[in-house]
C-alpha cells in the first residue's frame, strides 16, 4: 500500500471516530437544559398563603387542598377536592392551614377559635402560639351544636311468603355528640320476627350515657340509663339508671378501648306471672361495661361492646349484653354492617304457665348502614 492510500484510509478512520464521539456525547446530554437551581425539591413545597382552601401537608411532603372537618382521637378528617373525605394520622401532619375559623380543644379542656396554622411543631391561632402536643380536637367553624353531632342507622329485613310466611326486621342506630369537654352517646338495638302470625322475636334495647372528661383519658359518667323490652323472655320492660367512672385504656388514631363501671338502680316489670308472684321488682345493681373499636383497614372497622350487670335473682342475677361487629365501607355514606349479639340472663323468670325462658339469646344481624 503506497503512502497516498495510507493517508486516505487514516483520514477516513479519523473522521469516523470523530463522528462516533460526537453522537455519543449528544446522546448523553440531558434533554432538559434548565438549571438545577430552578427546580423545587419536595421539602420546599408549602401551602399558598392567600387561598380560599384549607391545606394539609404530610411529613412525606405531599400537599392537599380541601376542607378541615374534625380532629378526634388523633385522626384528622380532611375533605379533599379530588380524594373526597380522608382520615390522616395526626402524627403524619407536617403543615396544616385553614382559610376560615377552626375551634381548637386542648388537653386542659380549654378551647380557642380562630384561623389555624400548624408549622414547625407549633400551632398558631390568630397568630398566638400554642404547643402542638396539647391539641386534642379540631372542629371546623365556631363551636355550634350542629358541629358536635354524628349519627348512623343500620337496617336489615327478611320477608318470606309462600310455604313459609315470615317477616324479620332488625335495626341498629347510634347518635353521638362530642365536644372538647364531654360526650353523649345514644344506642338502639331492635329485632322483630313474626312467623305464621305469631311473634317469636320482639326485643328492643335503648342505652344512653353522658361522659364529662376530667383529663384526656379519665372521665366521670354522671348518668347512664338503659330501657330493655323483651316479652318473649317475660320482660315487659326493665329500666336501669346509674352513674360511674371511666378510663380510656387505649386511645390511638386507629384503636380505642374504654372501661366504665358504677352502681345503678334497676326496676323490672314482668310480662305475665303466676297468681302468687309479684309482677315487678326493684333492686340495686353494679354495672360494668367495656368497648373496643379498631380500624382493620381503610374500609373495614371492627367494634365490640360487653356490658355486665349484677343484680338480685328476681332481676335476673348476673346478666350480660355482648356485641361484636364489622363495618365495611361501601361509599362515603353507605356501609355493610355485620353484627353478632349475645344476651345472657343467669336467672330468667318463669311466666304464668311456668315456662322458663332460655338463658341465652344469639342473633346475627346483616344490615345496610347510612352515616348521617
Amino acid at each position: 500500500m503506497n503512502s497516498k492510500v495510507k493517508k486516505t484510509v487514516l483520514s477516513h478512520m479519523t473522521l469516523g471516530l470523530g463522528l462516533t464521539l460526537m453522537f455519543t456525547a449528544q446522546a448523553q446530554t440531558p434533554i432538559h437544559q434548565g438549571s438545577v437551581s430552578d427546580r423545587l425539591t419536595p421539602a420546599q413545597l408549602s401551602p399558598p398563603t392567600d387561598s380560599s382552601f384549607d391545606w394539609v401537608q404530610l411529613t412525606s411532603f405531599e400537599l392537599l387542598k380541601g376542607k378541615i372537618k374534625t380532629l378526634y382521637d388523633d385522626k384528622l378528617e380532611f375533605k379533599s377536592d379530588e380524594l373526597d373525605t380522608i382520615f390522616i394520622d395526626w402524627e403524619d401532619v407536617k403543615v396544616l392551614q385553614s382559610h376560615d375559623l377552626i375551634s381548637v380543644g386542648f388537653t386542659d379542656l380549654s378551647t380557642k377559635t380562630g384561623l389555624l396554622r400548624l408549622q414547625h411543631g407549633k400551632v398558631y391561632i390568630d397568630g398566638e402560639e400554642f404547643d402542638r402536643s396539647k391539641v386534642m380536637t379540631l372542629i371546623a367553624g365556631k363551636q355550634t351544636e350542629s358541629n358536635y353531632w354524628s349519627s348512623k342507622i343500620s337496617l336489615g329485613a327478611n320477608l318470606r311468603s309462600g310455604n313459609t310466611e315470615q317477616v324479620d326486621f332488625s335495626a341498629i342506630a347510634n347518635a353521638h355528640r362530642r365536644t372538647t369537654e364531654s360526650r353523649f352517646n345514644l344506642d338502639y338495638l331492635g329485632n322483630y320476627s313474626k312467623s305464621k302470625g305469631e311473634n317469636n322475636i320482639n326485643n328492643h334495647r335503648l342505652n344512653a350515657y353522658f361522659d364529662w372528661y376530667l383529663s384526656k383519658q379519665f372521665y366521670l359518667r354522671p348518668v347512664f340509663a338503659e330501657i330493655y323490652l323483651d316479652p318473649i323472655k317475660n320482660i315487659q320492660y326493665q329500666n336501669t339508671l346509674g352513674f360511674g367512672l371511666g378510663y380510656d385504656i387505649i386511645d390511638t388514631p386507629k384503636s380505642n378501648w374504654s372501661v366504665t363501671g358504677g352502681p345503678a338502680y334497676t326496676f323490672i316489670k314482668f310480662d305475665n306471672v303466676a297468681v302468687d308472684e309479684s309482677e315487678d321488682d326493684a333492686s340495686t345493681a353494679l354495672v360494668v361495661d367495656t368497648a373496643f373499636d379498631t380500624e382493620i383497614s381503610e374500609d373495614i372497622d371492627f367494634n365490640t361492646l360487653y356490658r355486665v350487670q349484677y343484680g338480685n335473682e328476681k332481676s335476673g342475677g348476673y346478666t350480660h349484653h355482648a356485641l361484636a361487629g364489622f363495618s365495611i365501607e361501601l361509599t362515603d355514606i353507605f356501609d355493610l354492617d355485620l353484627s353478632l349479639v349475645w344476651d345472657h340472663t343467669n336467672k330468667p323468670q318463669a311466666d304464668a304457665n311456668g315456662t322458663l325462658p332460655d338463658k341465652n339469646d344469639y342473633q346475627f344481624i346483616i344490615g345496610f348502614g347510612i352515616d348521617i
